[in-house]
């Protein structure tokens, strides 16, 4: 009779596996800054006069959750914030998807950013199933752009990063038709995608250029 014989993982695989598992960190605090750079000069075609960022919002989600999709159909939320520069409906989405478990927490600033150079500034909190960050505010005047960083990753190997600055993009809500900053309301039936804005305006190089950037402090 033969003997049996088992396969065995090695003792440091074994002993491994649990710490790896325990190293994930739970939460952190972070500080976003939002800064405006877009402006005149770097991006000088029919510049607006009354230029300037709305309030700021944001929300920490998991990769299951988008605030922005390229290819998506905007929300009524998106589309008020894009095209009026208004909080309200997104915040009230936003929060129902925090009651559900959908998201983690909202991030809100109050002024608008009128001037160059201009920065928002909010706290917020993160854990490790909500690591992620999608922030904007509208390009106003505009008919439904918005600067935006979206699915920014805090966890790196299971720990959360100490700073990480990425830049903001316009894009385009797919709400509205028109072309122009200042161009009369013209509500776009049916409405088109969410993506990142092909407007020459925000290609005055004739690659895209940022209007802003994002930075993310861990708090002690």
């Amino acid at each position: 009779m033969k003997a049996l014989s088992f396969a065995t993982l090695p003792l440091t695989a074994l002993a491994l596996a649990p710490a790896a598992a325990s190293d994930v960190e739970p939460g952190a605090r972070y500080r976003v800054t939002f800064e405006r750079t877009w402006s005149s000069q770097t991006h000088p075609a029919e510049f607006p006069l009354l230029a300037h960022f709305s309030p700021v919002i944001g929300v920490t989600h998991g990769q299951d959750y988008e605030l922005f999709a390229k290819g998506v159909t905007a929300t009524p939320g998106i589309e008020k914030l894009c095209e009026e520069g208004k909080h309200q409906p997104l915040d009230a989405e936003i929060r129902s998807a925090v009651e559900s478990g959908r998201v983690g927490s909202l991030i809100e600033t109050g002024d608008p950013l009128r001037s160059v150079p201009a920065s928002a500034v909010a706290d917020f909190d993160v854990d490790a199933g909500h690591s992620r960050v999608s922030i904007a505010a509208m390009i106003a005047p505009s008919p439904d752009w918005c600067a935006v960083a979206a699915d920014v990753e805090l966890m790196e190997d299971g720990h959360f990063v100490q700073e990480k600055t990425v830049t903001l993009q316009a894009w385009d809500a797919g709400t509205d038709s028109a072309t122009s900053y200042r161009a009369l309301d013209a509500d776009m039936q049916p409405r088109g995608p969410m993506q990142p804005s092909d407007s020459p305006y925000f290609q005055p190089n004739g690659a895209p250029t940022s209007v802003g950037r994002v930075t993310f402090t861990r708090l002690p």
